[in-house]
């Protein structure tokens, strides 16, 4: 095996590999017969100088450390990724670019609707209707509409003199409606006030006999004058109280972190293996190796547990001479969630 060095040069970091391993990166990095791997530095510099402020926002270091930590992996990423990357239009398709992924708005999925994907909040229970207040029975035959929501208090329709937590334009309700001394056997309807009743029934009553169960129930909206009607086949007053609403979850933003491994390699030859983990429940996205003039990165790739890349390896080639320094880092990321 040959001994002589190539250096590969990038934007002030000088990373040495043996011969023959950057033989084969020249190879795979330029099996897109796109960019040329003599313009690696130029699009390395255009990532670092466009998103170098936007990584400092989001992770809360300096630029400059932003800057530094990712220079392994923009040493090392296929040339291809590197030039989708550089040209990418938002932070988070520049990172995905660089490991190799794809991003295209039709093929990115809503992450969740007014009507479907819902989240379930629970409420301690809380009268929102009570026509035994307010209004008097609903007459037969007829429907009344009411409102789900107020900023202020539901005394007008005989409810709470709270606004019950209940947020605007939530999707669903999950309550307990109650028909209160019905005339006669019938039964309730419940639904959005800004659709056609269903053929259907909420709650079958027996007259003269205070009848209720558990029932969910869409809403009106967005910001409708009224979110529900109820229909009554024969006269009742009617009670409901709400104990949980339903909301599209809430999109938020990538929580990523750099997890970074220092220190110095062992004065022997071969090949050293060194690894840096991901905090629990990250997942790594990218990672690097890295070092001073002298050091070989031989292998660069991440550690996967049960399918899933945790951290970063790194296969480094110190010195006979004298003690060489190293750094593993490793770019985690999860999705928050609402």
């Amino acid at each position: 095996m040959r001994s002589a060095l190539v250096k590969l040069s990038l934007i002030g970091l000088a990373v040495v590999v043996p011969t023959a391993a950057a033989g084969i990166l020249w190879m795979s990095n330029n099996s897109t017969g796109l960019a040329p791997e003599s313009m690696r530095g130029e699009l390395a510099e255009s990532i670092v100088d466009a998103w170098s402020s936007e990584a400092s926002k989001r992770y809360g270091v300096a630029p400059r450390e932003w800057a530094e930590s990712v220079r392994p992996t923009l040493s090392e990423a296929d040339i291809a990724n590197l030039e989708r990357a550089a040209s990418a239009p938002s932070f988070e398709s520049m990172s995905l670019s660089l490991m190799g992924g794809t991003q295209t708005p039709s093929s990115s999925a809503k992450l969740g609707t007014a009507g479907s994907d819902l989240v379930y909040t629970p409420l301690t229970p809380c009268r929102i209707v009570d026509t035994r207040l307010a209004g008097g029975p609903i007459a037969t035959n007829t429907m009344r509409s009411f409102i789900a929501y107020t900023a202020t208090d539901f005394s007008a329709q005989g409810g709470d003199a709270t606004n019950c937590n209940i947020p605007m334009n939530a999707s669903a309700v999950t309550v307990k409606v109650t028909a209160s001394n019905p005339m006669l056997n019938g039964y309730l309807t419940v639904f959005p006030s800004n659709e056609a009743r269903p053929l259907a029934s909420s709650l079958n009553y027996i007259a003269n006999v205070d009848t209720s169960n558990e029932s969910h129930f869409r809403l009106c909206r967005p910001s409708c004058p009224t979110q529900f009607s109820v229909y009554t086949l024969f006269q009742t007053n009617v009670v409901i109280d709400v104990n949980g609403y339903f909301m599209e979850p809430e999109a938020t933003e990538l929580d990523c972190t750099v997890a970074q491994q220092t220190g110095n390699l062992d004065l022997l030859g071969g090949l050293q293996s060194r690894t840096v983990s991901c905090p629990a429940g990250y997942t790594a996205t990218g990672g690097g190796c890295g070092g001073p003039l002298g050091i070989g990165v031989s292998n660069s790739q991440p550690v996967v547990t049960a399918g899933r890349p945790t951290g970063w390896s790194c296969d480094l080639v110190g010195s006979l001479l004298s003690v060489i320094s190293y750094q593993v880092n490793a770019t985690c990321c999860r999705t928050p969630g609402r």
